[in-house]
């Protein structure tokens, strides 16, 4: 899959630098463009009613005061991309056909709605991990909604590299998925291991290796694999713990969507990977 656009979207919050500089790292290692969206809601819509406020102060004096806060948001989100932009050599441009190159959009409206519909023009989308691991409206818009094959990033990410990548297997047909997705990646990478759940084996460990081995070497991608025991393990944590003690620098997992339930390897809810991944993971 050639990749042209990156698209990612922002809110409020803590380390919102470097969640801007997490994904600016991510489209640089691509040489993409990268779509960035913010979106706010219009103090007009939620301050809608009219009213005076304690002490006084009339409502149109308080809605010049949100408006001119959302201003100065808006001004300071664009002086961080173009700040990180001009630190890591990317061109600032509105220009989506221009490589390595970025953009900042602010947008008035509802953020899921607007997430879920812009980040179905991209080739694929960057997330950043939710504060506490709980899926927000935001994260399942664009990962899960967009169609798009996604990269979940820490929210504290120094450097992007895809040299030693983890495998994460589950025979789900959204495993497939970002096995497929994830080719061109495991094509350059000097290392690729894979892992999957012994109780996912529906033949012999020999049978099963056999068949992913002739998948991978017929796109001329070498690699190791090994089953796991996911017994007795909170949901996720073999996945981080392989990946932590092989030092490899990103992970490729399906993310499925069944009935509200987000799953990740291992049939485990994604709230524990989420809260504790410090390695990005391709979805």
């Amino acid at each position: 899959m050639e990749l042209k656009k990156l698209f990612f979207p922002i809110g409020a919050g803590e380390e919102l630098r470097e969640r801007i500089r997490g994904a600016l790292l991510v489209n640089k290692f691509f040489g993409t463009h990268l779509s960035i969206l913010a979106c706010q809601l219009d103090p007009a819509t939620v301050y809608n009613v009219r009213m005076t406020l304690r002490g006084g102060i009339l409502f149109d004096e308080f809605l010049r005061t949100a408006e001119e806060e959302l201003r100065e948001e808006q001004q300071n989100n664009l002086r961080i991309v173009r700040e990180e932009c001009e630190k890591l050599g990317i061109i600032v441009s509105e220009d989506q056909s221009v490589p390595n190159s970025a953009f900042l959009r602010n947008l008035i409206g509802n953020r899921s709605d607007l997430v879920q519909k812009h980040s179905r023009y991209s080739d694929m989308v960057i997330a950043a991990v939710p504060t506490t691991g709980k899926i927000t409206g935001t994260f399942e818009a664009t990962v899960v909604k967009s169609g798009r094959p996604a990269i979940v990033i820490p929210r504290v990410l120094e450097e992007f590299k895809a040299e030693k990548i983890l495998v994460a297997l589950t025979g789900s047909a959204e495993s497939s998925r970002a096995l497929g997705h994830s080719l061109d990646l495991l094509k350059k990478a000097k290392k690729v291991h894979c892992i999957t759940a012994r109780h996912y084996l529906q033949e012999s460990e020999a049978e099963t290796i056999g068949r992913i081995d002739n998948y991978l070497d017929l796109h001329g991608i070498k690699a190791t694999f090994d089953t796991v025991d996911a017994k007795g393990k909170v949901p996720g944590q073999i996945l981080l713990e392989n990946a932590e003690n092989g030092n490899f620098d990103l992970i490729v997992a399906g993310m499925s969507d069944d009935n509200g339930i987000r799953e990740v390897f291992l049939s485990g809810t994604a709230h524990y990977f989420l809260q504790n991944t410090k390695i990005p993971v391709m979805m």
